[in-house]
């Protein structure tokens, strides 16, 4: 019975089964796809890192903007008090019709 090498054509190979050739290559796409991998999982990480940086820079950007919202919501509120409007008027330097303004 002559050998599964004969048989075939293919010349006979007396190494392990992990030291062929082909499986040379396939150690080699596997690693390639390992490093690619772990490169493109270090890109998430990066770009994970800078959404989380972007939306703490935002969040603090929509808390500055509801303080000043809220400080010109209180400002329109003491506009409509006759009281204010007039301390705010009299700081301007101006004075009534019936009144004179004199120098300190």
């Amino acid at each position: 019975m002559p050998l599964p090498s004969e048989a075939t054509g293919c010349p006979e190979y007396n190494g392990s089964i992990v030291d062929r050739p082909v499986y040379r290559i396939l150690h080699l796409v596997f690693a390639l796809g390992l490093a690619h991998a772990l490169f493109l999982l270090g890109q998430e990480g990066v770009r994970a890192y800078e959404l989380a940086r972007e939306r703490a820079r935002l969040e603090e950007a929509l808390r500055q903007a509801e303080a000043r919202v809220a400080r010109l919501e209180a400002e329109v509120k003491a506009v409509k008090d006759p009281a204010y409007l007039e301390a705010l008027v009299r700081r301007l330097g101006f004075v009534r019709q019936e009144e004179i303004l004199r120098r300190r």
